[in-house]
């Protein structure tokens, strides 16, 4: 079996970037031949990833998957119209290539809502896909509302347990943790969706309570003027802890040594994030805007000394101990259903190969 996925590769450390590179990591350590089309603005190299910077080279090279019957598997958000024209592109029905998508943003709906013409774009570019995976029930009944036969779509969070591995510790992550405690995280965007202002307000109402407590900042947009004023007006800045953009692994290495990590978002889909956190043992924080893992500590979306609060529970009473899911083999069971015949024996080979190493 071949399966080619098509999405956003690291970097940047997004979370369609971040499935797209486990769930290619998944399938090869499983003796598929996998290769990603990254349509994403990253460059660094990597094996079997091919950069595609413009719609004619993607194109070429879809075709060319495409006629040697690969398995495609398109990664995009749906909450925009350059995604759904993807989803089209990418959906074309064509001999011996089986088709999926995973629609990964929890501002599909919203989106979807806002139009009848958005509703059947998505239902027509839908329409040659083998199967869609939908990241929670909300995108899910979203697409059904759009006329997208129900029993086509599979609701699977898109996360991959098993890949969860955090890198080495980096020596700024190691001396935020040596003067901070307790040491809370946070992922940063400059997008006001990620809830920057909220998390700093939360935080000054903590320090009067936890004058050693501090905040580790990472990803993009901290070095910005729009940061430092928020951090300024808030009056928190010598609480923060800034790491600038991390590789991935790294951003693992610190959530494995925070106290808390806190997703503070205003709109989210299935975050990675909190998924990871979770994985990794630590206590994590986030928004009521939609649906979360079990074991989260939820606060009310927009309300700041809810947030505080609920920091100050996860403090105290520590992690859960729930087990999160793997969208790998349930994936590779979905390519199985569409693969040549006797495919299954060798899927069940190879897995009980790789349970055994």
């Amino acid at each position: 079996m071949r399966v080619l996925l098509i999405g956003d590769y690291p970097p940047p450390h997004g979370g369609v970037a971040i499935h797209v590179q486990q769930l290619h990591r998944f399938l090869r350590e499983r003796g598929v031949e996998a290769k990603v089309l990254d349509i994403g603005k990253g460059g660094r190299p990597a094996p079997d990833v091919i950069p595609v910077r413009t719609p004619a080279k993607f194109g070429l090279r879809l075709a060319g998957f495409l006629s040697a019957g690969w398995t495609v598997h398109v990664h995009t958000s749906g909450d925009n119209p350059k995604a759904w024209v993807l989803a089209a592109l990418a959906g074309v029905p064509g001999p011996r290539a089986p088709r999926f998508i995973t629609l990964h943003s929890g501002l599909l709906p919203e989106f979807l809502a806002g139009s009848v013409a958005r509703r059947a774009m998505a239902r027509a570019a839908l329409a040659g896909y083998s199967r869609v995976i939908a990241v929670s029930e909300a995108v899910k009944e979203a697409l059904v509302g759009c006329g997208v036969p129900s029993e086509k779509i599979l609701v699977q969070p898109a996360f991959c347990a098993s890949q969860v591995r955090p890198g080495p510790v980096t020596a700024a992550v190691e001396l935020a943790r040596a003067r901070r405690s307790p040491l809370l995280a946070m992922a940063h965007h400059p997008s006001p969706v990620y809830g920057r202002m909220q998390m700093f307000r939360a935080l000054r109402m903590l320090a009067n309570e936890l004058p050693g407590v501090g905040l580790a900042v990472f990803g993009p947009g901290t070095r910005t003027p729009e940061f430092a004023r928020d951090a300024r007006e808030t009056h928190v800045a010598p609480l923060l802890e800034d790491l600038g953009e991390l590789n991935h692994d790294e951003a693992l290495g610190l959530l494995s040594r925070c106290d808390v990590f806190i997703r503070p978002t205003t709109h989210d889909g299935d975050s990675v994030s909190v998924r990871e956190a979770l994985t990794l043992g630590v206590p994590c924080v986030a928004s009521d805007v939609c649906a979360r893992p079990e074991g989260t500590f939820l606060f009310r979306g927009g309300h700041p000394p809810d947030l505080a609060l609920r920091i100050r529970q996860a403090l105290a009473e520590g992690p859960a101990q729930v087990a999160q899911p793997d969208a790998g083999p349930v994936l590779l069971r979905l390519y199985e259903e569409l693969a040549a015949p006797g495919l299954t024996d060798w899927i069940s080979t190879r897995e009980t190969q790789h349970a055994a190493q």
